[in-house]
C-alpha cells in the first residue's frame, strides 16, 4: 500500500480534523414495479438529469479498461463499508440517487429484503431495473421510480407510511445544496422515509479541502485539478452557505457538470431539525486508514480489485487525491 500511504502524507495539509481550520471555514462560508416517472425537475437538476441521461451503461467488461478503474473500485469499496456497518438484515433500505443501480449487488451481499431505488434521470432508473433483474440469485424486492426528490415529496411515488432501516445518498446530495430550500426537502424526505433509530448513510465532497486548495491557488485563478480530475469555480469572494457552484469534471465518469459545495455545519443542522444525529462522519483517506485495519474490509480491498491481487498494482498518486475530496456519514433518527 506505498502508494497510499505516501498519497495520503502528500495530501496531509488539508485535513479539517481540527477547530482551527473548522472555524476558517465557517467564516468562508458566512450564515419490480413499474417505472413512475415525475416532472417536477427543476431547470437546474433537469441539466444534471441529462446529464446523467446522456451517460451509457457500458457494461462491466468498459468499466474495467477505464483509467480511473482502481478509484472507481475504491469509491465502491468505501460504499460497501458504509453500507456494511450499518444495514439492517432483512431490513428495508431506500437509496436516493440511486443512478444505474451501481449498488445493488451491494445491498444483495447484505441480505436487505427489500430495496426502494429512486433516481432523477429516467435512462439510470431504466438501467437499474435491467441490471435488477440480471441479478443472479437476488435475495431482495426492488421498486424503481423516477423524481426528483429535491424539489418533490417521495410519498408522491411511494405509499404513504413506508419507513425504512436505512436511507443511503451516494454522491448526490451535493446537488440539493443549490438552494436551502432543496437541502430541506432532500432532508424532510430521508427522514419521513426512515424508521426511528434508523441510519442515514452517503457520501458528499468535502467543501473545506475544497475551498483550501482554491485558496491555495493564486488571486486571479479559479480552477484546480490534476490528470484525472478538475473543479473550476465562477468566483473565489463570497462563500454562501447554499448555492456555491463549481464546475466538477472527472476522467472517464463526469463530463465538467455543475455541483454545490455542501457548508457541512449547516448540512447538520438541517439534518437536526429533522431528528438526524450525525454518528460519524471520515474523509475517504481516514475512512480507509480505519476500515483496513479490520479483516474482512481488508481482503474486500482485494476482492473489489482496489488492489490487483496478482500485481499489487493499485491507485496512482492523482487517483488517491482524487479520493480526498469526499467524506463519508451517517447519521442516526432519534
Amino acid at each position: 500500500m506505498a502508494n497510499y500511504r505516501s498519497s495520503k502524507r502528500k495530501y496531509d495539509k488539508y485535513d479539517d480534523d481540527n477547530l482551527t481550520q473548522q472555524t476558517r471555514l465557517e467564516k468562508d462560508f458566512g450564515p419490480n414495479k413499474s417505472i413512475k416517472h415525475s416532472r417536477t425537475a427543476t431547470p437546474n437538476n433537469r441539466s444534471v438529469a441529462d446529464h446523467y441521461n446522456s451517460k451509457p451503461d457500458v457494461g462491466v467488461e468498459r468499466r474495467r479498461e477505464s483509467t480511473i478503474i482502481f478509484l472507481r473500485n475504491f469509491n465502491n469499496w468505501i460504499k460497501s463499508v458504509l453500507i456494511g456497518k450499518y444495514v439492517t438484515r432483512d431490513g428495508h433500505a431506500l437509496d436516493i440517487g440511486c443512478g444505474k443501480g451501481g449498488d445493488l449487488l451491494k445491498w444483495n451481499k447484505a441480505n436487505i429484503k427489500k430495496l426502494v431505488g429512486i433516481d432523477i434521470a429516467e435512462v439510470s432508473i431504466e438501467d437499474a431495473r435491467k441490471r435488477y433483474n440480471e441479478i443472479k440469485g437476488r435475495k431482495f424486492e426492488a421498486e424503481f421510480y423516477v423524481l426528483d426528490c429535491y424539489s418533490s415529496l417521495i410519498s408522491n411515488v411511494i405509499p404513504s407510511g413506508t419507513s425504512s432501516d436505512i436511507v443511503s445518498m451516494q454522491f448526490c446530495l451535493h446537488y440539493s445544496f443549490e438552494t436551502e430550500e432543496k437541502a430541506h426537502m432532500a432532508l424532510k424526505n430521508v427522514t419521513t422515509n426512515l424508521k426511528s433509530g434508523g441510519i442515514f448513510i452517503g457520501t458528499v465532497p468535502d467543501a473545506n479541502w475544497i475551498v483550501k486548495k482554491l485558496k491555495s491557488l493564486p488571486k486571479d485563478q479559479l480552477e484546480f485539478k490534476n490528470s484525472i480530475y478538475s473543479v473550476r469555480f465562477e468566483q473565489r469572494d463570497n462563500f454562501p452557505k447554499f448555492g456555491h457552484k463549481y464546475w466538477f469534471y472527472l476522467k472517464d465518469a463526469i463530463d465538467d457538470c455543475p455541483e454545490y459545495l455542501v457548508h457541512f455545519p449547516a448540512f447538520e443542522k438541517i439534518a437536526s431539525q429533522y431528528g438526524l444525529e450525525l454518528v460519524y462522519k471520515k474523509r475517504f483517506h481516514d475512512l480507509y486508514n480505519e476500515a483496513k485495519e479490520e479483516s474482512h474490509y481488508r481482503e474486500l480491498l482485494y476482492n473489489m480489485r482496489v488492489i490487483d491481487r496478482r500485481s499489487e498494482e493499485e491507485m496512482s498518486d492523482d487517483e488517491w487525491e482524487a479520493t480526498g475530496m469526499y467524506i463519508g456519514f451517517a447519521f442516526k433518527k432519534r
